[in-house]
């Protein structure tokens, strides 16, 4: 009995250090990722920085520019991933609030009433000109820090011209060099998979464990999903919004059209992944029994998912991933006797998210649907027809 239980729990421990190993891979994986996305910004941010730093030294003999490289690098990293008219906004913010801060510490000095004046009047005028929440903000923080870092009472208006220099550079880089259009909608539709993924690992873990605490917490994640799938929207609609007014980059509109088709197998297969963790906690709130065959297709499913955000980030979405996800349609094929309301539920809800993942690698849903019902009447000894179309 003795030995027994020590071999149960060696074979715990080696489970335990195999998944801790495969969750240090991912991490490392998603780190270089992160990286590898964000090189292209770097540079981006960089040379406009030192591109706004050329001209007002060189151009217009400013002794030390400080302001014009700040103003580009701010400008320009508030607009990545944001559409063209957010750019302007960034750059109509900035040179008002350094404007309105230079001419308040030249004809008044610098005080506590002074800086209370500054930052109500640059959010008010920009307002007044039409602004949006970020170019009301960055008038009033232009405005501040112009005031307190850079002004002088006999240097009018030398720090507001070189601010508008520093943003119109960010704005020239925004337009010209969109980075957002070609990595941020893939990276972001990386990033949902990467959850789901991570979502689906967690609730089989819970189900294995009778885990009721990590499983609810796996269904409140799972809610905030939602925000990241609007963010994505978000991306693919500015990028294409780039692309129509750039020349630059053309090429990849179809790329970024690939992406912004996604989003509605995306969303179902959320929506249907917040389903079955819901019916997961339901069943460990009610002790009921969900077959082992059940919580192993989730942990393949999550499997698969992962190799479906690797390949997303990579460029490399294909139909070459359709018999990994298939094999799931597999092993949600017979209903196990024991099995409760809530584990059918969630046999359910995973050859769901198959048929939506399918759609993912670019199959229609009706191609979906009879590829599920090929794999699965093919085990049972029959044949089914493709479908028809019209």
């Amino acid at each position: 009995m003795g030995a027994t239980r020590h071999v149960h729990w060696g074979e715990r421990a080696a489970d335990l250090g195999r998944s801790s190993a495969r969750l240090s891979r991912r991490g490392a994986l998603r780190s270089a990722r992160r990286l590898r996305q964000r090189l292209f910004f770097i540079a981006q941010c960089a040379l406009a920085a030192m591109t706004a730093y050329s001209i007002a030294h060189y151009v217009f003999d400013v002794g030390v520019p400080l302001f014009a490289p700040v103003a580009a690098i701010v400008a320009l990293g508030m607009t990545y991933g944001q559409r063209l008219r957010r750019a302007l906004e960034i750059t109509v913010g900035v040179a008002v609030g350094a404007f309105i801060g230079e001419s308040f510490v030249h004809l008044f000095g610098i005080g506590p009433w002074q800086i209370l004046l500054i930052v109500s009047a640059g959010m008010t005028i920009a307002t007044l000109l039409g602004a949006g929440t970020l170019m009301a903000n960055q008038a009033g923080i232009q405005g501040m820090i112009v005031a307190l870092l850079a002004a002088a009472p006999q240097g009018a208006f030398g720090r507001w011209f070189e601010a508008l220099v520093g943003a119109v550079v960010a704005l020239v880089f925004a337009s010209l060099v969109p980075s957002s259009s070609l990595v941020k909608p893939r990276s972001q539709a990386s990033k949902i998979l990467d959850a789901i993924g991570d979502l689906l690992h967690a609730t089989s873990s819970a189900l294995r464990d009778d885990d009721l605490e990590a499983c609810e917490e796996a269904l409140t994640a799972a809610r905030a999903t939602e925000r990241d799938l609007t963010a994505l929207r978000g991306f693919s609609a500015d990028s294409l919004e780039v692309m129509r007014v750039t020349p630059f980059h053309r090429r990849h509109r179809p790329a970024v059209e690939e992406v912004a088709n996604l989003m509605e197998p995306m969303d179902r297969a959320i929506r249907n992944m917040r389903v079955l963790i819901r019916r997961a906690t339901v069943a460990l709130q009610n002790a009921e029994h969900v077959p082992d065959r059940y919580t192993d297709a989730i942990d393949r499913l999550a499997e698969v998912v992962d190799h479906i955000s690797d390949a997303l980030s990579a460029g490399e979405l294909s139909e070459d991933l359709e018999p990994e996800l298939l094999e799931i349609g597999r092993l949600t094929r017979d209903p196990d006797p024991d099995a409760t309301l809530s584990a059918e539920v969630i046999r359910a809800q995973l050859r769901s998210i198959v048929v939506d993942l399918l759609q993912v690698l670019g199959l229609s849903f009706d191609a979906a649907q009879h590829e599920i019902r090929r794999v699965l009447e093919t085990d049972l000894g029959r044949d089914t027809p493709p479908p028809t179309t019209e």
